[in-house]
């Protein structure tokens, strides 16, 4: 891990550790493996914020929280509940094994189930035997720690970066400044991006953080709009991976994927428009609009349900999956 991941990381345990019991500055260069200076500069950092202070007891340094510190009160069906979702996602989230951040996730999950009596954990370890999830293809992170580590630093600070992107859509290396708004996992391509403001496109734009080549913070202050929110925004401008602008899409399924489009909420916009029944409880086409954003990401979904969808609208949308199957086709004919 980088210089700063590592100090972000002392900072958010050393709170916890000094609300439990007093620690000596020994206890803790050990317990951190560091000098007493930076051991000193953390207390001070910590300080500002969180109620920490210093004791002397002869010779001895102590660091101790304030009584209004305490660390959340969690119930053990809670703490349980808590390792089954980290168990749930861990194979593809920030927390994968290709993560920068597995190591803490595993030992995050060994600190918790030691927290839990021994009936509950035995419990726990006979759902976990039966509940679980599929693992997706997903590329390695564990070189990025320092960049991740310095986006999500420029992003709290609200620090301009200077960044050389390689984008893989035209094969193009180019410097862009960016205003960094967040770090986030994106599950529908199994990566870790950053979001912010490009000034050279003079938008809102997600970047791989795999494709970010060469990074350097500035000391340019910027101001992430009041009104954006990460959540609202992907659920807005990014769809099955990929960002662009909203579009209201309608489409009809036919078949087995009918069955599946009644069943699933594929963003939250959706919603059914008619459904066409081929017996009680199975229909035979179901047409649902939504409005989602549009581009490659809304493409790669439709085509992923052919032959059993159609695009009823909007017109330039029917008319580009038509084009990709002619495209398609023209390829197999080729090769035969």
């Amino acid at each position: 891990m980088s210089h700063r991941g590592e100090m972000t990381a002392r900072l958010a345990e050393m709170p916890f550790m000094l609300a439990e019991r007093p620690y000596s500055q020994k206890e803790l260069m050990d317990h951190f493996r560091v000098d007493r200076k930076t051991i000193k500069r953390s207390i001070d950092a910590l300080t500002k914020h969180s109620g920490i202070y210093e004791e002397r007891d002869g010779r001895h340094v102590y660091y101790r929280a304030r009584g209004d510190f305490k660390p959340p009160p969690l119930t053990p069906a809670e703490v349980a509940t808590l390792l089954l979702a980290q168990e749930a996602i861990g194979t593809t989230g920030l927390t994968a094994i290709s993560s920068p951040f597995a190591k803490h996730a595993r030992s995050m999950l060994a600190k918790v189930r030691a927290s839990l009596p021994q009936s509950l954990r035995e419990r726990m370890e006979a759902m976990l035997s039966v509940y679980g999830s599929a693992t997706a293809p997903a590329k390695d992170f564990a070189d990025y720690a320092g960049t991740i580590d310095q986006l999500a630093m420029a992003a709290v600070e609200r620090r301009r970066v200077w960044m050389r992107y390689y984008s893989l859509h035209n094969g193009e290396t180019k410097d862009r400044k960016l205003d960094p708004y967040a770090v986030y996992f994106d599950p529908d391509g199994a990566t870790i991006k950053v979001i912010g403001y490009d000034h050279n496109r003079k938008d809102i734009i997600p970047f791989s953080i795999d494709h970010v080549r060469t990074l350097r913070e500035t000391d340019e202050p910027f101001v992430r709009p009041p009104d954006f929110n990460l959540r609202e925004f992907l659920a807005e401008n990014c769809f099955n991976g990929f960002h662009g602008q909203p579009v209201k899409v309608r489409l009809r399924a036919y078949g087995v994927t009918a069955c599946v489009f009644a069943e699933r909420t594929f963003h939250r916009s959706q919603r059914e428009i008619e459904r066409v029944p081929e017996g009680a409880k199975r229909p035979d086409s179901i047409t649902i609009e939504m409005e989602v954003a549009g581009g490659r990401g809304l493409v790669r979904f439709i085509l992923g349900w052919a032959p059993d969808i159609e695009v009823l609208s909007p017109a330039e949308l029917r008319r580009e999956v038509a084009e990709v199957h002619r495209q398609s086709l023209g390829r197999l004919a080729e090769s035969e």
